[in-house]
């Protein structure tokens, strides 16, 4: 996102950033936690997890070099509602609160982004909503993936089948029989601890339409 400041204004933000590891399963922001930090990933990709009915935990948005994490400071929250962990590991550029807010105050493009980004994400979480209520799991695991891979640089994901239950807000043997039918149908390689995409195409077409509905609505491009 910051690559979409103009050259003027990324040079008074870039005194405020910071360079930092995003380590995989790396709990950024805890559940009603005070942000301390905006994170603006430069690779890798940060994932928001809610908490369903009987505490059970669901994956309501991600987001990755187009985004941040942090949102709800600029909304004027100073704690998130959410669980934020890194789901692919990589580098993001960090900058604490205070200046943070005090960016924002001046508008500019980094405003800007930042109410644009705060549009996009309002459309994914909205649609992921409702794709989980009314898709199959099939479907769902293959938009998700298909999100994932517009972010990441590789074809194999470093994944669980509790984190993808996780994720997907179902039970992990859900999980296991629509990655077992993807990899059947040659879109995926499946095995324990990791999953590679095989033929994308074939993923796409086992995709809900809200796969593409939300790619046309983010400015995120595929890498």
């Amino acid at each position: 996102m910051l690559a979409g400041l103009s050259n003027e204004e990324y040079a008074l933000v870039e005194p405020d950033l910071e360079s930092v590891s995003l380590s995989f399963g790396e709990i950024i922001y805890q559940f009603r936690g005070p942000i301390e930090h905006i994170y603006f990933p430069e690779s890798g990709v940060l994932s928001m997890i809610g908490i369903a009915g009987d505490e059970n935990l669901i994956e309501v948005g991600l987001l990755g070099r187009e985004g941040l994490g942090g949102l709800p400071l600029f909304l004027g929250v100073p704690y998130s509602a959410n669980q934020v962990i890194v789901q692919s590991e990589g580098i993001a550029r960090r900058m604490n609160a205070e200046s943070a807010r005090g960016h924002f105050s001046q508008g500019g493009s980094f405003h800007d982004a930042i109410l644009l980004f705060t549009h996009e994400l309002f459309l994914q979480v909205s649609q992921t909503i409702n794709c989980n209520r009314h898709h199959e799991v099939e479907q769902r695991l293959s938009r998700w993936l298909l999100m994932m891979r517009d972010r990441v640089e590789s074809n194999t994901l470093q994944l669980t089948q509790e984190f993808l239950s996780w994720m997907l807000g179902v039970r992990n043997q859900a999980v296991s029989r629509a990655a077992m039918r993807l990899q059947s149908e040659g879109s995926i390689k499946y095995s324990r601890g990791a999953l590679t995409i095989v033929d994308r195409s074939r993923l796409e077409h086992s995709a809900c339409e809200c796969y593409r509905m939300m790619k046309a609505r983010t400015t995120i491009q595929a890498v």
